[in-house]
């Protein structure tokens, strides 16, 4: 049976896996860009259903 040593460092695999994990900004711009395109294709519709009637 082990005793861990309890400090504040992260095991050397838990900082490696964290810095090498991807940046998503660019991701993150594109799926907002995405969505303001389709809340705006959508408004644009309704509007012109309603103006229609």
């Amino acid at each position: 049976m082990s005793i861990r040593k309890l400090s504040n460092e992260q095991p050397e695999q838990m900082r490696t896996k964290a810095e090498q994990e991807p940046v998503l900004k660019g991701t993150f711009a594109s799926v907002m860009l995405l969505g303001a395109f389709l809340a705006i294709t959508w408004a644009a519709v309704f509007l012109l259903f309603l103006y229609r009637q």
